[in-house]
């Protein structure tokens, strides 16, 4: 099987790092893979099946012209499946068999249970031109696939729900509060309005003023609300307790170093960067929104969610996991358990497993 996925870029985000495990999976079990991203340099990358077509924007206009006129070995025109990530890469994929001969069916991936097309009328009229040319859209969440079927009732025959999933082997218990001269609180995302990290500098602020423990707090990801935050952390009289190191690629390293998993998003399909903390031993303290609620459980004993709007609350769910180490641990190794049930290699088998049985209902 010739597969060639398509997505905006590389960056550290969750739909990037499912891309490449995808990509890297199928090489694994001898199918022909490719991986092309719109926009950012094939540096670090080359040597992999992966190709770049060298864009600073994945919404560059010229992204239609160069995906068609990909070189011969990304094997696009040949590809039993072409399978998109991410708006625009969705729309840019629909175009291109539109003008373009390509045997290929193909499959998207929607990471994400809004976005801010949704509830606009442009919104509309570009989803609907382009989702119904996809033979399967997958949700990574059953959250994600409720709202896309609210959004657009005419693809609900379309719908497939494959949760994401990391390599469990690159992960290992973190062993928290042990050692080290301060707490350090993680958050993992990029630096856009819907990790909503506004909120979680504001929360940091009230926990720093209440906490009688050394903390740090990492924001790794990055995006175009980095000075802003920045800003506002010194407001806040916290810069010297955060840190912004900007996208790391080593994320199970990252988790080493840290106590506490925050993610404070208004709107996540899934979550992988929880399923990442879970992996490694880390208590989660998370919105309570759909997609991660799908990760995390909303039974408390792996993490605790709360009002995204609240930064109060997240403060005192923070300040309830420093002071009572205890409970945080043993929500660490529920948390353990649960990232099991994220294997990458099951994810990987999903996919395939999808992808022939599209292929099938085309022979028939």
């Amino acid at each position: 099987m010739i597969i060639v996925q398509v997505i905006n870029s590389l960056e550290t985000g969750g739909a990037e790092r499912l891309a490449l495990n995808l990509h890297r999976g199928y090489l694994n079990r001898g199918e022909r893979s490719v991986l092309v991203f719109l926009a950012g340099s094939e540096y670090g990358w080359s040597g992999e099946g992966i190709f770049s077509l060298g864009l600073s924007s994945p919404y560059d206009p010229r992204a239609l012209s160069r995906l068609a006129g990909l070189p011969e070995e990304a094997f696009l025109e040949h590809a039993d499946i072409i399978h998109s990530h991410l708006f625009p890469s969705q729309l840019t994929v629909s175009l291109v068999r539109e003008g373009k001969p390509l045997n290929g069916r193909l499959i998207t991936t929607e990471h994400s249970t809004s976005n801010r097309r949704r509830g606009t009328i442009y919104g509309r009229l570009t989803d609907r031109l382009f989702y119904p040319s996809y033979d399967r859209i997958v949700c990574v969440s059953d959250g994600a696939a409720v709202e896309l079927e609210y959004w657009i009732p005419d693809v609900s025959d379309r719908l497939a729900v494959i949760s994401n999933g990391i390599d469990l082997s690159e992960f290992k218990a973190a062993g928290i509060f042990k050692g080290k001269d301060s707490l350090v609180i993680l958050s993992v995302g990029r630096l856009t309005a819907a990790k909503n990290y506004h909120a979680s500098i504001k929360a940091f602020s009230i926990l720093q003023g209440s906490c009688r423990t050394e903390l740090k707090y990492v924001i790794a990801g990055s995006g175009n609300l980095e000075s802003e935050l920045k800003e506002l952390a010194a407001e806040l009289g916290v810069s010297s307790n955060m840190e912004f190191p900007g996208d790391v690629r080593d994320i199970p390293a990252l988790m080493q170093g840290a106590d506490i998993f925050f993610m404070p998003s208004t709107r996540e399909g899934f979550g992988i960067a929880a399923v990442e903390a879970m992996a490694s031993g880390l208590p989660v303290v998370a919105s309570d929104v759909p997609g991660i609620g799908d990760v995390v459980g909303r039974d408390g004993s792996c993490g605790t969610l709360v009002n995204p709007n609240s930064p109060a609350e997240m403060a005192e769910a923070l300040s309830n996991l420093i002071n009572n180490q205890d409970s945080a641990r043993k929500m660490g190794l529920c948390g353990l358990e649960r990232a099991s049930l994220f294997n990458i290699e099951s994810t990987i088998n999903e996919y395939l497993r999808l992808y022939r049985k599209v292929l099938d209902e085309r022979n028939r």
